[in-house]
């Protein structure tokens, strides 16, 4: 009887920290999960106001689906004693993890909501970091592919643009603070104010009629190539291909006329209907494919002189393999397995 007891009382135990690491796994999986799906909110943590309080508010506002998922991740990180008072402005697409870290951070409205844009993201991409922060990313989307008339009075570098271009490749790359009161004109001025003073000045040493494609020309350099060094040989390389008549068969193109990432690309891939596909298309596409940084557009406007008329990365070291003959090309894609 002593043995039959013992045996149950092992097996109760082993069932209760089974359930309760069942418990444990599902509510881990529901910190990412439980987003509340509301729209922009500004929400308020008093001086002194309970954690419970705070998950309950969050949940009432819609900025995350159950208050369970929440104390688990502030308690799980020792975040309890951490947050800070102030307004900060939320959103139900946030995750719990950037909730928690943005209150932590004391990152309040009055000091704007930090967004980060590296340089070569393309317009959706951005529109995505602007979700993520509580911003209304399809209304930026749309106001940068249909961009106001108001605007080409406000920045008259936009001119260069062809009649019915987007914002693509004018939206500098930075860390912005934006104030989330405002909306999307606010978010795309600041960007096109940086634009304005750090990448104008530089355009300018072109002809009003180059300025547009040599954007163009750095934002697939930027996409193409990491370094400073490569985006000189790189842009020089390119600018040949152009004047010779050959195309510029750039993935970075292929890759933004597909809408989706792929280290390599197939045959099928390649011969995308597409006037951004530039296997398909001599000379570049239409409009720029992402928005590059002072790196890439100095590239542009001070090529590196070379030899070299192809070149491929290496995916897994980042290096950069030039060629001057297509045969070389081919021994050098055998080489790093491409």
């Amino acid at each position: 009887m002593f043995v039959r007891l013992a045996r149950a009382t092992v097996f109760f135990v082993v069932g209760i920290a089974v359930f309760i690491g069942i418990g444990l796994a599902v509510l881990s999986r529901s910190v990412e999960d439980s987003r509340g799906g509301s729209g922009p909110v500004i929400v308020t943590v008093g001086e002194r106001e309970g954690v419970v309080v705070l998950a309950t508010d969050l949940r009432r506002r819609g900025v995350i689906a159950s208050e369970l998922p929440f104390l688990y991740h502030v308690f799980r990180e020792g975040l309890r004693t951490r947050l800070l008072a102030g307004r900060y402005a939320l959103s139900g697409e946030m995750s719990i993890p950037d909730i928690a870290r943005k209150i932590v951070r004391g990152e309040t409205v009055e000091k704007g909501v930090k967004v980060t844009f590296p340089e070569g993201l393309t317009a959706a991409e951005m529109a995505e970091r602007l979700d993520a922060a509580g911003f209304d990313g399809a209304s930026f989307l749309s106001a940068v592919a249909h961009p106001a008339a108001a605007l080409r009075e406000r920045y008259p570098f936009l001119s260069v643009a062809p009649a019915g271009a987007s914002l693509e490749g004018f939206l500098f790359p930075d860390t912005y603070f934006f104030d989330p009161t405002q909306g999307t004109d606010a978010v795309i001025g600041k960007m096109l104010d940086a634009f304005g003073k750090t990448v104008e000045p530089l355009l300018k040493r072109k002809p009003a009629e180059q300025r547009f494609e040599a954007l163009t020309l750095a934002s697939i350099v930027e996409t193409e190539v990491r370094t400073d060094a490569d985006r000189g040989v790189v842009a020089d390389l390119f600018l040949r291909r152009i004047a010779l008549g050959m195309p510029l068969q750039s993935d970075a193109t292929v890759r933004y006329a597909l809408g989706e990432t792929k280290v390599k690309h197939s045959l099928k891939d390649i011969a995308v209907d597409s006037p951004y596909n530039t296997y398909a298309n001599k000379g570049l596409p239409p409009g720029p494919i992402s928005n590059p940084g002072l790196s890439a557009i100095r590239a542009v406007l001070d090529p590196t002189p070379n030899r070299y008329l192809y070149f491929l990365n290496n995916p897994e070291t980042g290096e950069t393999v030039f060629a001057e003959t297509f045969e070389e090309h081919v021994a050098n894609k055998a080489k790093n397995g491409l």
